[in-house]
């Protein structure tokens, strides 16, 4: 007998249904809080403490919740610094892509030479 007819032995067809219904509205809490930033905290509790209302109702209150947003994304996002590079060191990286094989003897004659030339 295979696990569907043994299912099916077992439980009949409303048992099915309620099975389908109830597990779905159980879990609800945790299919919710899916996205949040606790999803696991809030399945857990659902999970270990759901049986009880308290728990459901808390777990489904925390999924419902809007996530607190960290201080660090009010207004505009922290850049690092950029500052240009001076020839000098730009001469070096492109002789280390040179030896590096990154680039061919003739690219960096010519950015050698426009370097050399943007330095008077």
């Amino acid at each position: 007998m295979h696990f569907s007819g043994l299912l099916s032995a077992v439980l009949g067809a409303p048992e099915i249904i309620l099975m389908i219904v109830v597990f779905p509205l159980y879990f609800l809490p945790a299919i919710v809080g899916r996205n949040k930033r606790n999803a696991i905290s809030i399945a857990l509790l659902n999970f270990l403490l759901g049986w009880t209302l308290i728990g459901w109702v808390g777990a489904l209150i925390w999924a419902l919740t809007k996530d607190n947003v960290p201080p660090a994304q009010f207004g505009s996002p922290i850049t690092a610094p950029s500052y240009s590079k001076s020839n000098p060191e730009l001469l070096l990286e492109y002789k280390q892509l040179l030896d590096n094989g990154a680039i061919t003897q003739s690219e960096y004659d010519s950015k050698k030479q426009k370097l050399l030339n943007s330095d008077v």
